[in-house]
């Protein structure tokens, strides 16, 4: 069995650049999705798939009306999405060079996609209670962060990374990593205590909005100074260029969704904003992921090492490997 799957292992090639294609490709269908998920809740469409896998008992499709089509079109998306992610576990198996790293991150985010779909089930049989999508968000933002990860394996040379900044700025990010995962937590209960449940029938968490709206504030706020301290400690550090225009980037991202979030709760919110205010959610999630890993750069020696460990004929039949 290992022979022949390693035989057809080395009769099929998945390029570098063919794989880099892909890996980009589900990453933009994993964002997608969040902002197709926020839409059916905020036009109250979530159940308008009642059963699951099918749309409606005996029939996959749904039917021309509003709010079917809504949750249909999101099942689509949500299908094409996990299409991306199986085709990308399968092209990490046959890249040459063959790469562990990679390897594990694809077959993670396979894990991930199938864990997605069997809880987006849940959640439609659960009638869409509030602690079952917010479940649902949070494993949709983990499954967009393991793709972002990828995508930057592949676009990257094989080796170990090593920082290229202090181990302080280091451990900064990662606190800023952890306030912005509790800016988007409280979020989620804030969207489960609002107006928008995604179906009339579904139930709302025992929270007082304005308290846990003011919560959601005080994590954002949080977060802008972090930002902000961050961005001394890299100046002051003479830190690459990259880092820094990702640091702003970042801060502008923040900043604007402060600017989002305040307008929306204090015009009532409005679901147009509230959907915008989702996308920035999703921008900002990735900003912060790309700022974080251009913390870390594989050097040429590490460059040249895995190199080495491509080049070395493998004890086996079969390809050799490299981590």
């Amino acid at each position: 069995m290992k022979q022949s799957l390693q035989r057809l292992q080395r009769s099929v090639t998945v390029s570098p650049a063919l794989f880099r294609r892909i890996s980009y490709a589900t990453l933009i269908f994993c964002a997608v999705i969040i902002v197709t998920g926020g839409i059916v809740r905020l036009t109250q469409s979530g159940l308008g798939c009642p059963t699951w896998p099918d749309c409606t008992t005996g029939h996959f499709t749904s039917s021309f009306n509003y709010h079917p089509m809504i949750e249909f079109v999101n099942r689509v998306v949500t299908f094409f999405a996990a299409l991306g992610m199986s085709v990308t576990a399968v092209f990490a198996f046959f890249r040459k060079p063959f790469r562990k790293d990679i390897m594990w991150l694809s077959l993670g985010l396979l894990i991930e996609v199938v864990a997605e779909s069997v809880l987006g089930g849940i959640t439609v049989l659960e009638k869409l209670a509030p602690p079952y999508v917010m479940a649902h968000f949070v494993l949709a933002i983990i499954v967009l962060w393991n793709s972002l990860v990828l995508y930057k394996h592949a676009i990257s040379a094989a080796g170990k990374a090593k920082p290229v900044v202090g181990q302080e700025i280091v451990w900064l990010g990662r606190l800023m990593f952890v306030n912005l995962g509790a800016v988007i937590l409280v979020g989620t209960a804030v969207a489960g205590t609002g107006p928008y449940s995604g179906s009339p029938i579904s139930s709302r968490l025992p929270f007082n909005l304005r308290q846990v709206a003011y919560l959601h504030a005080d994590f954002a706020i949080i977060l802008v100074a972090l930002i902000l301290a961050n961005l001394f400690l890299l100046h002051q550090a003479r830190a690459p260029e990259i880092v820094q225009r990702r640091a702003r980037l970042l801060l502008w991202m923040g900043a604007i969704q402060a600017i989002i979030g305040y307008t929306t709760y204090f015009s009532g919110l409005p679901a147009v904003l509230i959907g915008i205010h989702i996308a920035g959610a999703t921008l900002t999630w990735i900003a912060m992921t790309w700022y974080y890993l251009s913390l870390f750069h594989v050097s040429r020696e590490a460059r040249g090492e895995a190199s080495k460990r491509v080049a070395q004929p493998s004890s086996l039949p079969g390809p050799s490997y490299a981590s």
